[in-house]
């Protein structure tokens, strides 16, 4: 029984989370989408690149608890628009994609406070276990 009701808690934390989804990738949006709807995400905006994304926080003065941001986008890249979103919203949680995990993406998007990272090509799982790992309490 408490396996169950751990799920259940999960799954409403979860349902009430309104996520920024910014990838210019379709292939890699639609993926992010899926694993985020498997978490009961139900609340998500997705935009093309980084300023587009900064528009909607811009125009909802933040209410997101969540960014999924690509590194690589036209633009406003990843690490710009990370930048914008902690200087706006220092507390929000941010996930970065990137298709390249070396050092230097690693120490510099930590250097810019990203919370996580997952690398492509990712499973809806992979990020699934990023996003719990943020909102445990």
């Amino acid at each position: 029984m408490t396996g169950n009701s751990q799920n259940t808690e999960l799954k409403q934390t979860f349902e009430g989370l309104r996520v920024l989804v910014a990838e210019d990738d379709p292939m890699a949006a639609k993926l992010a989408q899926g694993a985020l709807r498997l978490l009961g995400v139900r609340d998500m905006v997705v935009a093309k690149d980084g300023l587009e994304a900064l528009k909607h926080l811009k125009d909802t003065d933040g209410e997101f608890q969540l960014v999924v941001s690509d590194w690589n986008m036209p633009r406003m890249n990843g690490l710009e628009f990370l930048r914008a979103v902690r200087k706006l919203y220092p507390h929000m949680r941010f996930v970065m994609l990137t298709a390249k995990a070396t050092q230097e993406f690693v120490m510099a998007a930590r250097d810019h406070g990203v919370d996580a990272y997952v690398v492509k090509p990712f499973s809806p799982n992979q990020l699934r276990q990023k996003v719990e790992a943020l909102f445990r309490y």
